[in-house]
């Protein structure tokens, strides 16, 4: 068991209810993985088009398995949890390279989309690594050549196909015998 910082992971119980509502049948349960995500509140100082001082606070969030960073709405509100450690995905990329990214990705939001006066000065606040926790699940009534894989995740309670997140499917495919079809 390995102690990480993680959003609300579902019971049991949450996941087959969510998983009985959407896809109206029981699905069989495989297990849940944890995802490492980088966010980071930053806060950016810059003149407005009016020559006004603005200070302002931003949120991102780095996916550090693809490396592809994002504005989020809030920072999240996460917890310790004890995950077995063959649940934990590893980070293929380094969190320091990955604020980095974030600061730059900041930089261009405010000067293209906000159309600032002047070059942003940003200051990072504060930073965690937070693992986001998807299950997978499969239905048993498929045929056994033809097996359908689902990805439910649960900061959304949403189920979806495994096959539309191959990222997710390559970092999991130990565990997925006998393929996924669509």
């Amino acid at each position: 068991m390995k102690k990480i910082y993680s959003l609300k992971v579902m019971e049991k119980s949450e996941i087959q209810k969510a998983s009985q509502d959407i896809k109206r049948r029981q699905l069989k349960i495989i297990d849940t993985y944890f995802f490492p995500a980088l966010f980071s509140v930053w806060d950016v100082l810059y003149k407005s088009f009016f020559q006004k001082e603005v200070k302002s606070r931003s949120i991102t969030g780095a996916d550090l398995t693809r490396g592809s960073t994002g504005l989020a709405d809030f920072f999240p509100d996460f917890a310790e949890y004890d995950a077995e450690e063959y649940t934990i995905i590893e980070p293929s990329l380094s969190p320091v390279k990955l604020a980095a990214d974030s600061r730059e990705f900041v930089r261009k939001y405010y000067i293209h989309y906000k159309r600032i006066w002047t070059p942003p000065v940003i200051e990072l606040v504060k930073e965690e690594v937070v693992y986001l926790p998807y299950t997978i699940l499969f239905d048993p009534d498929a045929s056994s050549e033809r097996k359908k894989y689902f990805l439910l995740e649960h900061s959304s309670k949403n189920l979806d196909l495994l096959s539309n997140y191959p990222h997710i499917k390559e970092n999991c495919s130990n565990i997925l015998k006998g393929g996924d079809s669509q």
